[in-house]
């Protein structure tokens, strides 16, 4: 007996082409799919924007202007050393 022509009276239809989908449910699978696409690079993104301030300068701006200071001030300071104690004595250790 053949089964190819066993049907039931009824219509071939494939599973899965019949079924209405919840249009809630197409909104959630897009969704997911988009955080799949977006999620490698959300943490590159995170950590650019964290750290802006050293890809654009400014961190090397503010190291340069601490060295400045540090300089000025160990200079004045230097200044005021001599002027309270004269100056330093040097040792020559090479004989």
């Amino acid at each position: 007996m053949s089964d190819q022509n066993f049907t039931f009276n009824r219509p071939f239809k494939p599973f899965g082409l019949n079924v209405r989908v919840p249009e809630r449910t197409l909104q959630q699978a897009g969704e997911t799919l988009e955080e799949i696409v977006k999620s490698p690079a959300v943490p590159l993104f995170e950590f650019l924007e964290e750290n802006e301030g050293v890809f654009n300068g400014d961190v090397a701006f503010e190291i340069n202007k601490v060295n400045a200071q540090n300089f000025t001030i160990g200079s004045a300071m230097r200044m005021e050393d001599e002027k309270l104690h004269g100056k330093q004595s040097k040792f020559d250790m090479h004989f």
